[in-house]
């Protein structure tokens, strides 16, 4: 008996197609994006738009005969991730009445904003506070986080994409409490930060380091 050698190695073919579902599905198979000979099918971050997509795999088999061939396809869909919003110093900070005082939301922003269709749309910045004076007890903000106290003064500021907002103390009173309101905004998409601060005479400002040492 004699075997002869044959070539049993599957061939794998990766495809990519988007799906439009405006009015009339409209069907666009994104080539670039084909991949033959590799069991996983790795897309770069960002790469996709958002929206639906089918990803197909197909699978032949070689012979000297008929070839034999199976496929699989799954629809998955492409989101934006949440907007980014948060200032540092953290939810509770008290802060030198008499000079000025930086809020600081720099670390905002937006993950997606290398997306050219997410570029289209402008990212918009709106700095607002809630002013209390100092009969207002400040321990009320951390027991009662469904609403604000009643009593305020709301203020609203836009400042298009300023990320920093500075705050003359002196304009208001030893001892009041304001709720600043952080709110970063692209599209339909929205997020908000909250920092509630209270303005003391000779307040020392406090903060956590992490020092590395070996025991």
């Amino acid at each position: 008996m004699e075997f002869t050698e044959t070539d049993c190695t599957p061939h794998i073919y990766w495809s990519v197609t988007n799906v439009q579902t405006a009015d009339t599905p409209v069907y666009t198979n994104l080539d670039s994006l084909r991949q033959p000979n590799t069991s996983v099918l790795k897309l770069e971050k960002e790469v996709l738009e958002p929206g639906d997509y089918i990803v197909c795999l197909e699978v032949k088999m070689p012979s000297k005969g008929p070839t034999f061939w199976v496929s699989d396809c799954i629809v998955i869909q492409i989101v934006l991730p949440e907007l980014i919003a948060y200032i540092a110093g953290g939810e509770f900070r008290t802060i030198p009445y008499g000079g000025v005082a930086i809020m600081n939301a720099s670390v905002s922003g937006d993950p997606a904003q290398n997306m050219s269709s997410v570029n289209a749309l402008p990212l918009a910045v709106t700095w607002a506070f809630v002013r209390y004076n100092s009969g207002t007890i400040f321990d009320i903000f951390q027991t009662n986080t469904q609403a604000l106290p009643k009593g305020g003064t709301y203020h609203k500021i836009g400042h298009g994409n300023d990320y920093l907002l500075s705050l003359d103390t002196s304009l208001f009173h030893n001892g009041d409490i304001a709720l600043i309101m952080f709110k970063l905004t692209r599209g339909p998409r929205t997020s908000s930060a909250f920092q509630v601060i209270k303005m003391v005479t000779n307040a020392v400002p406090i903060a956590l380091r992490y020092i590395h040492c070996q025991i």
